[in-house]
């Protein structure tokens, strides 16, 4: 907020000089200064919308088989906006008198507040596709061979209006190829990895929440993109969870870590 203002002043300021002076060559360099400050106001200002979330609480929601009989399961987490709540605490109190228990409150950062409002600006010029739009794109890529039914209810899920990521990529694909045929599975698996058009699984967030939700459900066997297996070890030991977890750097992996788990 204080930067906005500052731009503002600057923008008055220098407006203002530029009016008073007359010699052609300052109000070139004015005009110039003046126009660079605008766009920069003009890129800034969204982020006073963004000023209201204090706290983000993380909640259990159900990891859901997208194709019933697959036994691939989609994690996904449940995430609720606070705004201008000064603690954790006063956060907590809110949920308990509804009866929540929250897995994770995070202290909304300007970080992530200026991260956001960057995302935003990119799309709406077209610079930057949705990630769920692109998700979208790679899933149907990888599943364009599959039967209309299964593509029927992939689209069903993808159509929804907040899927809110991409990290349901590698868990959809997976639920086509055994839908289709291609793969088989008679064990519940907890899946969570976004994909590229070349078939690499990408890294995703909140694994903490997802392993948590995958212990609670019972799910005995998860799988989660290479890049965050540092980071799973160290929760899955802190959470003292039981749950067996595989990393996949590729689609093809993932269809391997399937087979091996049912070869068991």
């Amino acid at each position: 907020m204080s930067f906005i203002f500052i731009l503002l002043l600057s923008l008055i300021i220098l407006t203002s000089v530029s009016i008073i002076k007359r010699k052609k060559e300052y109000k070139r360099k004015l005009t110039f200064a003046i126009c660079i400050l605008f766009v920069l106001f003009c890129y800034e200002l969204p982020l006073i919308f963004y000023d209201a979330t204090t706290h983000i609480a993380l909640l259990y929601q159900p990891p859901e088989e997208i194709i019933e009989g697959t036994n691939i399961y989609l994690l996904g987490v449940n995430s609720v906006e606070f705004s201008l709540t000064k603690s954790k605490l006063d956060v907590s109190k809110i949920l308990e008198r509804q009866h929540i228990k929250p897995l994770t409150i995070i202290e909304g950062a300007n970080k992530d507040r200026y991260a956001s409002k960057n995302r935003q600006i990119l799309s709406w010029l077209h610079l930057k596709e949705d990630d769920t739009e692109q998700m979208k794109k790679n899933v149907s890529y990888y599943l364009n061979q599959t039967d209309q039914k299964t593509n029927q209810k992939i689209d069903a899920f993808l159509n929804r209006e907040r899927i809110g990521g991409d990290s349901g990529g590698l868990a959809l694909v997976l639920s086509g190829k055994v839908k289709n045929g291609d793969l088989q599975n008679e064990h519940p698996i907890a899946i969570t990895g976004s994909i590229d058009k070349n078939g690499d699984v990408k890294p995703i967030g909140a694994l903490k929440e997802k392993i948590q939700i995958a212990s609670i459900s019972g799910i005995s066997y998860m799988i989660i993109p290479s890049e965050n297996k540092k980071e799973a070890i160290k929760i899955r030991k802190a959470i003292n969870s039981n749950i067996q977890i595989f990393d996949v750097a590729t689609i093809d992996e993932a269809i391997d870590v399937v087979e091996k788990i049912n070869e068991k």
